[in-house]
């Protein structure tokens, strides 16, 4: 529940971002598109199993289709196919904040490439891949790269969080294995 919480404000900011900085629909300037939801959802996702990552992507995917881009599917499709290559490709890395930074500009970019071609091929995109990818995905990586480190560390903390919630519950139930036994 505390990891849909945090994946769902982080989507929020996200709308928030899209206010402060609105993109220009005739493509004559740079276009920044925040992704501080779907890092927060990959961050997140790789400590699960294929299946919750992927049904947990599937339903963020669904949820921003509907509420921010107005589309059918094709999030939901780019972001379970981004949940399956973090599943794959995080068992090969370590929690550092380079690794973590790497992983989410990397999956930005996988995601985007996924959406590009899906809206390629059914004809709803109007640009060449390389104004694309200059007049959209360059400025959108480097700013997100920034935006990664912020949330890198308030995931450390809820993860802190969620620890020390755990290690209060178990001695709880301790202290608790402990008065039922000394009944006997």
């Amino acid at each position: 529940m505390i990891h849909a919480l945090f994946v769902a404000a982080c989507f929020l900011i996200d709308g928030v971002l899209m206010a402060l900085f609105p993109n220009n629909a005739s493509f004559t300037d740079l276009m920044f598109i925040s992704n501080l939801g779907f890092c927060a959802l990959i961050l997140t996702i790789r400590k699960f199993n294929l299946i919750d990552s992927c049904l947990f992507a599937i339903c963020f995917g669904m949820f921003y289709d509907h509420y921010f881009a107005n589309t059918l599917l094709i999030y939901a499709i780019a972001y379970c196919f981004s949940a399956f290559v973090v599943h794959f490709w995080s068992k090969h890395m370590t929690d550092t904040v380079l690794e973590s930074l790497i992983l989410c500009i990397s999956t930005i970019f996988v995601k985007d490439c996924v959406v590009y071609f899906c809206m390629f091929f059914n004809q709803m995109a109007g640009l060449s891949i390389q104004t694309w990818f200059v007049k959209v995905e360059f400025l959108t990586i480097l700013a997100n790269a920034i935006l990664v480190l912020i949330l890198i560390s308030l995931l450390r903390l809820k993860e802190d969080y969620i620890e020390k919630k755990e290690r209060q519950i178990r001695k709880e139930e301790k202290v608790e294995w402990f008065r039922l036994r000394s009944k006997r």
